[in-house]
């Protein structure tokens, strides 16, 4: 069983992987061979395996190590900031945040911006300045749609609905809710197992879901003592694995922000623990940056601050950190909001609309211009498109940590009614001011 795609599909998008990462390939001799070999499942091993040995171009100018120590040594060095203590609005916030700009970004996910544009302009509701309209006068004249049944449309929504955006940030919380921060790669591949079923994953993670279920020694005697061997010989993050730098990761460590609100170094080294199970490279970076960035958001008082103490946490040789400047620097210059638009989508046209790096660069740009206003930056996000749902919440996260609740608007929060639905059982449904309560519990257990 490959996975996620069938064999073929997936040696195909490793083509595009292997090239990102730096290595001298002739990607249309390897599409051919992939061609010729069809469905045949040994030839096309034996494809993956000649992938596996190729060599680093000479004028690949990045150093992008996927282990924690190299990581480490690559980068500016960590640091802690303060603690946060009972600051329940911020913790409230971020909660409030992430689910509002989820919501905001679900009926529009994967859209070219100037789809969103359209939609948004024949319904008179742009720029936006609340949920994506539910009818528009684009449907008859311009064949687009959003459909007007889904749960989170400004005429329907009344709740965060079910969502794998909101789920890893609940799982995160129940992850460090039973082990605080001293928990490894192969905890949280056993709670993807426990917890969620094969089809709630996607790319990434499901391969890795896949590839854990194939190394793990699961039996009534607990952890096997060689777990993470498993991880360090790549059976699980890279193998036929080729959306190892897409988002996925990105997505899904809000919680290690928020239970280490203040301590940024700590929030990053939780996130690579958890982005490890799936991801390489950039794609453990973006998880590092914006796990360091929603903890730094808890206490900064410049929203650029945040920004330049997460940075400090990923290696400086990388393709994220050099997009980071130039994410800020759209954000900056940028004049109007058609024109972060376009400057930000411009930056990287060649990545997939789900990898990490092009979508981190929406959220830069966007928390960047809104210079610390919550309604702008989630919007923006949402506006600039591709992964709209996850860049929403991303930002909806790091600009609700950073505003606390008092600084979000009634327009954006009361459609909520306080309640997300998770799809676990333990949260589903409940009260967002419950769960950013318990959150704030178990920061204060770990950064006491």
């Amino acid at each position: 069983m490959a996975g996620y795609q069938k064999l073929n599909v997936l040696l195909t998008e490793e083509l595009d992987q292997v090239y990102e990462e730096g290595y001298d390939i002739d990607k249309a001799a390897y599409k051919a061979e992939i061609l010729t070999a069809g469905d045949d499942e040994a030839e096309l091993m034996a494809i993956y395996n000649k992938l596996l040995n190729a060599k680093i171009r000479s004028d690949f100018r990045y150093v992008e190590p996927s282990d924690y120590e190299s990581i480490v040594k690559e980068s500016k060095g960590g640091n802690k900031i303060t603690e946060v203590g009972d600051d329940f609005d911020r913790f409230y916030g971020a909660w409030l945040g992430r689910c509002i700009g989820c919501a905001l970004g679900q009926p529009v996910e994967l859209w070219h911006h100037s789809g969103i544009r359209t939609w948004c302009e024949k319904a008179d509701k742009y720029p936006l300045k609340g949920y994506i309209p539910t009818y528009s006068r684009a449907e008859t004249e311009d064949n687009i749609r959003v459909n007007a049944t889904h749960p989170s449309t400004d005429e329907n929504i009344k709740c965060m609905v079910t969502d794998d955006d909101i789920r890893y940030t609940v799982l995160g919380v129940m992850m460090t809710d039973s082990k605080g921060s001293d928990f490894d790669t192969y905890d949280v591949g056993a709670s993807w197992v426990y917890n969620l079923p094969y089809r709630a994953l996607c790319t990434a993670e499901n391969q890795a879901y896949l590839n854990f279920c194939n190394v793990d020694e699961f039996g009534p005697w607990g952890k096997p003592e060689n777990a993470m061997t498993y991880f360090e010989k790549g059976k699980v993050n890279t193998y036929l694995n080729p959306y190892r730098e897409w988002i996925g990761a990105q997505i899904r460590i809000d919680a290690y922000g928020y239970v280490a609100a203040g301590n940024p170094h700590l929030a990053a080294k939780m996130a690579y623990i958890d982005a490890y199970l799936s991801h390489t490279k950039n794609g453990i970076y973006g998880a590092m940056f914006f796990a360091a960035l929603i903890a730094s958001a808890f206490v900064c008082k410049d929203i650029e601050e945040c920004i330049r103490m997460a940075a400090v946490e990923i290696p400086t040789n990388s393709r994220f950190f050099e997009m980071i400047d130039k994410a800020v620097a759209v954000g900056n210059n940028a004049k109007s909001i058609d024109e972060i638009i376009t400057g930000v989508n411009a930056l990287y046209p060649e990545y997939n609309y789900v990898h990490t790096i092009n979508n981190a660069a929406i959220c830069i740009a966007s928390i960047a211009y809104s210079k610390g206003d919550f309604g702008e930056a989630v919007a923006l996000a949402v506006m600039c498109g591709l992964d709209t749902d996850c860049n929403g919440a991303t930002v909806g996260s790091i600009m609700g940590a950073f505003c606390g609740e008092k600084g979000i608007g009634d327009n954006w929060k009361n459609p909520l009614n306080d309640t997300l639905y998770s799809g676990l059982t333990s949260y589903n449904p409940t009260k967002i001011r419950d769960i950013a309560r318990k959150t704030m519990e178990i920061h204060q257990m770990i950064c006491k």
